[in-house]
């Protein structure tokens, strides 16, 4: 597991490390976009989001829902969520 020092390093290099470019993970979504999930302002659950993207045949990796939760997370009183608007711009 990366520890913050490599997630800003992966970060700053995106163009070597695509699964730490938010807009690229936010396009790879791009099948879910009209998910009513994806619209709620209250925020998606990361295993849910990443279910939901199996789902459409997006395998995401784990590296790329910690970027979406770096890039568009917000902690909530259940944990952290991936607000799903955020991601929607994004693309």
């Amino acid at each position: 597991r990366a520890d913050e020092h490599c997630l800003q390093y992966y970060e700053q290099h995106c163009d070597e490390f695509p699964w730490a470019d938010p807009r690229a993970c936010a396009k790879r979504l791009i099948p879910l976009s009209s998910e009513a999930e994806m619209k709620d302002e209250a925020g998606i659950d990361p295993d849910r989001l990443k279910d939901l993207a199996a789902e459409s045949g997006v395998d995401l990796v784990d590296h790329e829902v910690i970027t979406l939760l770096r890039a568009f997370g917000d902690d909530r009183e259940g944990g952290p969520v991936i607000i799903g608007p955020r991601v929607l711009e994004a693309m």
